[in-house]
């Protein structure tokens, strides 16, 4: 792969870094925290198939491993391509700090994408092919499709769906419950990676991307979210309206999602003002995690 015309200062011998400041860059890179996150949803796809015992079995913590691997790969490959514009508007990461030079950070994500596959290859064919494609569209969202209207929000919320399925997969096979979260999931992230459009907007501009918030303007892309956000609250209420999950889904759902859904669109209303985007932009991703509790519920 190519390098990014701009490159932080490579470290030498007198101002290397020791082991423990590596790692921590290293895992600062990997964004970590939400890499565990993103295996919760393995388990959470297992957890809707199989009985709670299954958790614990190893093709499951197997594949929530190959997970954590490839969402981080996914994440230094990201700030690896995103160097220019990181140092535009996220001076403080590890790559435009000069904490971590290019050639180390694309090892890393390399590194990662070929534990996570290989953990997916063990698990069988099927599995090694979700793997694989998610290592595949991971690359082209880094490298291409983050600069595009919308596609690049769709290929996130595809990734992050995946998993949910991937979990499945490897413990017994995707069932219903298992694709209505997946869909849920996958409308309420797409609506979350635009509205990451709109926060990061006057970066990227400058960076010269060409993104969802870039092409649209600030105020149609805000009307583009919430328009997305009243499509996953329609998504997420449809189970329930049809029959299929009950009354405590349906009050998890509007305790934990929908409510603050709510507020989110309220606080995109025109005009759009900076610091209220960034706060939903926080608010979205708390949203993100409590999502859980409703998915699990649909057991």
């Amino acid at each position: 792969m190519k390098t990014p015309a701009f490159r932080p200062e490579e470290p030498t011998t007198a101002n290397r870094p020791g082991r423990l400041t590596t790692l921590r860059t290293a895992l600062r890179l990997m964004r970590v925290e939400k890499s565990l996150c993103a295996t919760f949803f393995a388990f959470l796809g297992a957890w809707l198939v199989a009985p709670p015992s299954a958790l614990c079995s190893l093709p499951v913590l197997t594949a929530a491993t190959s997970v954590g691997c490839i969402t981080a790969f996914g994440f230094v490959i990201n700030d690896f391509c995103d160097l220019k514009v990181d140092s535009i508007g996220k001076a403080y990461r590890p790559l435009p700090a000069g904490h971590v030079s290019t050639r180390a950070a694309e090892r890393l994500a390399w590194s990662l994408a070929a534990a996570g596959l290989a953990l997916g290859l063990v698990l069988g064919p099927l599995p090694g092919a979700i793997a694989g494609g998610a290592v595949a569209l991971s690359v082209l969202y880094s490298y291409r499709l983050k600069n595009t209207l919308l596609l690049g929000n769709a290929s996130v919320a595809l990734l992050v769906a995946a998993v949910l399925v991937f979990g499945a997969v490897v413990a017994g096979g995707p069932t219903p419950p298992v694709w209505i979260a997946a869909a849920v999931t996958a409308s309420y992230i797409v609506a979350q990676e635009a509205l990451f459009t709109l926060e990061d907007e006057a970066e990227d501009r400058a960076a010269g991307l060409t993104t969802t918030a870039t092409l649209l303007g600030n105020e149609r892309t805000a009307r583009l979210v919430r328009a997305l956000l009243m499509l996953f609250a329609a998504v997420a209420l449809a189970p329930w309206l049809i029959g299929y999950a009950g009354a405590a889904y349906a009050a998890a759902l509007t305790a934990v999602a929908l409510a603050p859904t709510a507020v989110l669109w309220w606080w995109l209303r025109a005009p759009v003002q900076r610091y209220r985007v960034a706060r939903a932009a926080r608010l979205s991703r708390l949203v993100w995690l409590t999502s859980f509790l409703p998915l699990a519920l649909l057991k």
